[in-house]
């Protein structure tokens, strides 16, 4: 399939390489093409273009993945957009994380134009996306999502791959899984600054909780993989956990839901940004917990 692709970045450089990997072609744009992460999929076979009205002309499906409503928006209809490169039946999925009603407000603007929008939003981070495993929870168009099913299946697993709605209600289901994940993340991060702090073994606490019913995947995968040894490599930064956070605070606020556990979490995760970790891994989170108890969580 000819396959466009905007957003190389952490997770769009490995999404296009493994688009590549499986067969299709690929017409990139991108704003620093001399960035590693860019040349990586030039190299691989992937075209470059000099806008996203270029790369829509260009592809049969176009693939935006890129940080905020306020880029979705630009890309797609602004000037150079790829509405200005449209044509009838052209699918576009978006794979960002940014508001329903953003996801909604740009199917509607496909619609009017005779091409199609879906909402894709991803979970798994980085390595998921390196791996192409990641979890793809889309909304929009169900026949549109179906014709793009195979291209999806070359950056997600494929029983992992779900059509969750209407437009927009993608972003929902994304929005409710980062909810737990960053009030997880946050209690993880208290709960085992406490337990070091009053003598537990950070391995000890690990391995009896995992069969406890304090047990969750981010404490069996993320935080050993990102936060017990001390790397807090990026699987997903922490400036955009808080941004999602945001977003969910700003849909609670649209439907009259009160979402007290979520307001502390996005103001802890501010925290970590104002210390200077906003590009870290959200499980740098436990940093600033350590510094305020003058003690290390590290297996």
């Amino acid at each position: 399939m000819q396959v466009g692709f905007i957003g190389i970045g952490v997770m769009g450089s490995p999404m296009t390489l493994n688009l590549l990997k499986a067969g299709h072609e690929v017409t990139i744009f991108a704003r620093h093409p001399e960035k590693p992460e860019v040349q990586a999929v030039l190299n691989a076979g992937a075209k470059l273009a000099p806008s996203a009205r270029a790369v829509a002309i260009a592809s049969e499906l176009v693939i935006t993945m890129v940080p905020n409503s306020q880029e979705v928006e630009e890309v797609i209809a602004g000037p150079q957009g790829v509405l200005e490169g449209t044509r009838k039946g052209l699918i576009i999925v978006d794979m960002s994380t940014i508001a329903p009603s953003m996801s909604r407000k740009m199917e509607q603007a496909a619609t009017a134009q005779g091409c199609y929008f879906i909402d894709a939003p991803v979970s798994g981070g980085s390595q998921g996306a390196v791996n192409g495993t990641l979890t793809i929870m889309a909304g929009g168009n169900q026949d549109a999502f179906e014709k793009a099913r195979p291209v999806l299946e070359a950056m997600g697993k494929k029983e992992n791959i779900f059509y969750v709605g209407p437009s927009g209600a993608g972003e929902v289901v994304k929005l409710v899984n980062n909810i737990l994940a960053g009030t997880i993340a946050a209690s993880i991060a208290e709960a085992f600054v406490l337990g070091v702090k009053a003598g537990a073994d950070v391995e000890t606490m690990a391995k009896i909780i995992s069969v406890s019913s304090g047990a969750n995947w981010q404490l069996s995968v993320q935080f050993p993989m990102r936060a017990f040894n001390g790397s807090f490599k990026p699987g997903f930064m922490t400036d955009l956990l808080h941004k999602d956070l945001g977003l969910a605070l700003d849909l609670a606020a649209e439907n009259k839901v009160p979402m007290t556990m979520t307001a502390v979490a996005r103001q802890m995760y501010e925290i970590t940004r104002a210390a200077g970790y906003g590009r870290d891994d959200y499980t740098a989170l436990l940093r600033v917990l350590e510094q305020m108890a003058a003690v290390e969580v590290r297996s």
